[in-house]
């Protein structure tokens, strides 16, 4: 507890005056003599105590009175915190200025973001020569100076003239304890840590509960303990939002990603306002306005997703974004970007037994149909065809995916060849034939240590005619497969598929085994299993319609593209990040060791060259970019390496940066524990907070209040004893004689 007016304590010295004056009124009483009354001097006696009782108590709460009116006008205060500002000693401060997207919102008619900055000026302008004060941003390209303790405060003022409103999220968690770390190091008495922010909930995240000691040995270090005596105050610049609508997601659907096929673009959007709203969608491709939304109407709180279809007409890198049409509370989340790569020239082997004589007699016949440039419409896939005796001596590292289709089980050499394949990161795709002798491809699978099959073969079955079942239909598609979802609708597409005779896998007995299309009887079709960095799959019939009617249904064609395309890593390809996370580039062994160079290429189209350095002598190497503090679309590409095409990345704001939700104080002072914190409901005034902080919290009231209770008690005693002197006391004392 501390005293504004120290002086007015010399007052209390009053409180001396009930007792001179009690100890003056006490006289002797007269003696008078009177007749023998024995039981009247017992009377007598009893009642001089209880007066003597109520004299004492009444001069007690006299003396209360005059000491609670002097300690009062002293003006009392009281804080919770461990060092106050001011006091003519030394202050270092901690700024944390939130310039999350969300600070970008308007609320209620300016962004948040300039209150903060108004809130974080003020709190500059309470810094007296000396103080020390170190700013903390959330996001966005970092200053050198920033999270440094600057004592002219000029830098400080500076970077807060300079920053902006960024398109990433804040963690409030992680900067509280590098603020902790900075103001832990500086010598000043008084320390201080000032949040100013809209406390988004999810900004709050990486903040745990701080109950337990930080330290592993149970106990929390005197440096700990220091740290977190360190008082918070927390400046809340949430008040009422611009009704805002945000484009959450937009993701991108092909059936086979080639030219002059259509390609689905579905945009989620979010209304993070509390009344309902009508908006309009755009869609830019290349740079020019493909399709437009009707009005699209969005309950509160609700979400909505739109589809755009559209087609491209040249292969390559395209980029596209969604963008809401026309102005709301925040202009950061009405875009949302993303690449899409067509025709992109993928190499697949295609190994067969022998030639034959007839094209379309090869067991590959319809295998090379699916995915020639004739039908799939441009250089999407370059299919190479090769024998079973051209494998051993083929450069497989230059294919993504391999078909190994009706092959004799491959002798020792050329079954090495495919193992390593597929352990350094190859897709091997087997598929059934006459040639296929389950025996014979254990026994070669258990030579590349299993790492061959999905799953061990058990023995051929072929449908019996008669009364017995001559065909088997196709009952189950995974639908959750990347590369078969879209084509289990209508199921009719693949019901459709009769096979007449099948090799039987052993699913059972290979738990990482999934298996992607079963015959109506549960017998698996089709399964694949991860080996290593690359995956193996296997086809239980034929490609060719002696075993199954297959390739002649409409499903062939996407099937083996798509699975094409997804083993290859054309799921992979439409890269997206968050404004802000670095984007990472495998370097593979098309690159040499030692220093590679990147070629980095921002939205703001200058052209960058860094160099990254090899460790060990790996070829395999991976780069990292993080400046993605603006969104847009970004593209990497490795120099040194023959052919190497740029990868392009859509950067893009964190949708959570439109939710709403705030972190309720009760939770967060729960979180922080022991921490005290200060909690600003006005940051465009902070001066009571200022004042609080120098002053404390004053007890004015509560000394007035008990000057009052002490004041009705003193009557009541004072009443309670002179009816007491009324009724039993008497002038003077009796002697009995």
């Amino acid at each position: 507890m501390t005293f504004l007016a120290p002086l007015f304590l010399i007052g209390a010295l009053a409180g001396v005056i009930p007792v001179v004056l009690h100890m003056i009124n006490r006289r002797k009483a007269k003696e008078l003599p009177f007749s023998t009354l024995r039981f009247l001097r017992i009377s007598v006696e009893k009642t001089r105590r209880r007066k003597r009782v109520h004299d004492l108590l009444l001069m007690l709460v006299r003396v209360a009175v005059l000491v609670l009116i002097a300690l009062g006008l002293a003006k009392p205060t009281i804080t919770n915190l461990s060092a106050l500002w001011g006091g003519g000693t030394n202050t270092a401060v901690a700024i944390i200025l939130d310039n999350s997207a969300s600070m970008g919102e308007i609320d209620p008619d300016r962004p948040r973001f300039d209150t903060a900055r108004g809130a974080a000026v003020q709190v500059m302008d309470q810094l007296r020569d000396g103080d020390q004060v170190a700013l903390f941003l959330t996001g966005g390209a970092p200053f050198p100076e920033q999270g440094q303790l600057d004592r002219t405060h000029e830098k400080v003022r500076q970077m807060l003239a300079t920053c902006e409103v960024s398109y990433e999220r804040a963690d409030l968690g992680t900067k509280v304890q590098q603020a902790r770390r900075v103001l832990a190091d500086s010598d000043a008495a008084n320390r201080q840590i000032y949040v100013i922010s809209d406390q988004q909930a999810v900004s709050w995240e990486s903040q745990k509960a701080e109950s337990e000691p930080a330290s592993d040995a149970g106990e929390a270090s005197d440096e700990e303990k220091a740290e977190l005596a360190i008082p918070i105050i927390v400046v809340d610049c949430h008040r009422t939002p611009k009704p805002n609508v945000a484009v959450q997601s937009v993701k991108l659907e092909a059936s086979v990603p080639v030219a002059g096929l259509p390609v689905k673009a579905t945009a989620e959007l979010l209304n993070a306002s509390s009344i309902a709203q009508q908006r309009h969608l755009e869609l830019v491709v290349d740079g020019t306005k493909t399709a437009s939304s009707p009005a699209l109407e969005l309950p509160p709180g609700g979400r909505l997703k739109h589809d755009f279809t559209f087609t491209l007409d040249r292969g390559g890198l395209h980029r596209g974004e969604v963008r809401l049409v026309g102005k709301d509370g925040s202009a950061l989340d009405d875009r949302r970007f993303f690449t899409i790569e067509i025709d992109r020239g993928i190499a697949v082997a295609v190994v067969k037994a022998r030639k034959h004589e007839i094209p379309y007699l090869e067991d590959t016949f319809y295998v090379e149909q699916a995915l020639s440039p004739g039908q799939s419409g441009g250089s999407a896939i370059r299919p190479t065809v090769l024998t079973a005796d051209e494998l051993p001596g083929e450069p497989l590292s230059q294919y993504r995916v391999v078909f190994c289709v009706n092959l004799p089980a491959p002798g020792a050499e050329a079954a090495e060849r495919l193992r390593r394949y597929v352990a350094d990161g190859g897709n091997l795709v087997w598929i059934a034939g006459d040639n296929v002798d389950p025996a014979a491809y254990n026994s070669m699978n258990a030579a590349a240590q299993g790492n061959l099959l999905p799953a061990a073969l058990v023995d051929v079955r072929a449908a019996a005619g008669g009364s017995e079942r001559d065909s088997w239909k196709v009952g189950f598609l995974d639908k959750e497969h990347p590369a078969l979802g879209d084509l289990v609708e209508p199921a009719s597409l693949y019901q459709s598929v009769l096979v007449y005779r099948h090799v039987r896998m052993d699913t059972a007995g290979s738990p990482d085994a999934r298996v992607l299309a079963r015959l109506d009887d549960g017998e698996a079709l089709l399964a694949e299993r991860s080996v290593d960095k690359g995956r193996v799959l296997m086809l239980a019939t034929s490609a060719h319609v002696g075993w199954t009617n297959l390739p002649l249904r409409p499903i062939f064609l996407p099937l083996v593209v798509r699975l094409t395309f997804w083993l290859s890593g054309g799921e992979q390809d439409r890269r997206e990040v968050l404004a802000g996370s670095p984007l990472v580039l495998e370097l593979d062994g098309g690159v040499a060791a030692g220093q590679v160079g990147v070629e980095v290429q921002p939205p703001s189209g200058e052209i960058i060259r860094l160099n990254t350095e090899g460790t060990g002598g790996s070829t395999r190497q991976t780069f990292s970019y993080p400046d993605t503090h603006q969104i847009g679309i970004y593209q990497l590409r490795p120099l040194g390496a023959a052919g190497a095409a740029p990868i392009a990345f859509s950067v893009n704001v964190d949708p959570d940066e439109a939710e709403e939700k705030t972190m309720d104080r009760d939770e967060l002072q729960q979180r922080f524990g022991r921490t005290p914190l200060v909690f600003a409901d006005n940051p465009d005034d902070l001066s009571g907070t200022f004042a609080w902080l120098r002053e404390g919290e004053s007890l004015w009231e509560l000394f007035l209040g008990a000057v009052l209770v002490v004041l009705v008690f003193e009557t009541y005693v004072s009443n309670r004893l002179g009816t007491a002197g009324a009724s039993g006391g008497l002038p003077g004392s009796v002697v009995a004689e």
